[in-house]
């Protein structure tokens, strides 16, 4: 098997995860089997623009979702608007970028969490009525522990959840072919069956094979394959389990 991992995920949410391992004795094989696409003449996302004054907080639960949001924002002229707003990241990445687009994001120093991101919100007495741009098939955890305070959050969908152009999927199987990685990392419950459907032949029985949390572990399972190390639900955690086997 060559020193090489699987990765799948899309790539705007593993840029990090991708440069920690630029100087790494390992290849990437990055085939993205999930992409985003921006919805169009949408009713709600116009509806937000014109009404963000009635927001008290602005949530960006991702990096991705921080980007859509930023398209709407730019083609309606209304990033200064969304400035007056009190921007919140999940995680430094995210702030980094929207930072870098010139709006001023907080975060609350953690590792990403949403819990984390709620106390913080708690703490500093920003628990009016939210905002959180998102995309249709995404499992956000923090919407939902908003409303478990009784929390006004307009989930806001601004893109859908598709799967690789044919094209890219041949290219991705040539190329998966010249290959036999060592590791597969299995990132999500969806992911099982992309990656599985997309490289049928792959032999995972003698790759080590990686999955993000508990609920893909299961997953796999029901799949008949074994699983050799579980993360703990974040890029970093599956990042040091490779690490401890370079």
């Amino acid at each position: 098997m060559s020193r090489s991992v699987l990765l799948t995920a899309a790539k705007e949410d593993t840029e990090v995860f991708r440069s920690e391992f630029e100087e790494q004795p390992i290849l990437v094989l990055h085939y993205p089997l999930e992409r985003y696409e921006a919805l169009e003449d949408n009713a709600d996302i116009l509806d937000a623009l014109e009404n963000l004054e009635d927001y008290e907080n602005i949530v960006h639960g991702s990096k991705r979702n921080a980007q859509f949001w930023i398209k709407w924002l730019q083609e309606f002229d209304k990033m200064e608007e969304a400035r007056d707003q009190l921007n919140l990241a999940l995680n430094q990445h995210t702030a980094d970028y929207l930072e870098e687009q010139g709006i001023p994001a907080v975060h609350p120093h953690s590792e990403g969490q949403a819990i984390n991101l709620l106390e913080f919100m708690l703490r500093i007495k920003r628990i009016g009525k939210t905002l959180y741009p998102c995309g249709d098939k995404t499992a956000e955890d923090l919407p939902a522990l908003l409303r478990e305070l009784d929390i006004k959050v307009d989930e806001l969908v601004l893109f859908a959840l598709e799967g690789p152009k044919e094209e890219n999927l041949q290219e991705f199987r040539k190329d998966f072919a010249a290959h036999e990685p060592e590791f597969v990392i299995f990132h999500s419950r969806r992911s099982v069956n992309r990656i599985l459907a997309a490289f049928p032949n792959a032999d995972y029985e003698n790759a080590t094979v990686i999955t993000g949390d508990q609920a893909v572990t299961e997953k796999l399972a029901t799949e008949g394959l074994d699983v050799d190390q579980q993360a703990e639900g974040s890029w970093d955690s599956v990042k040091e389990i490779i690490k401890s086997k370079l």
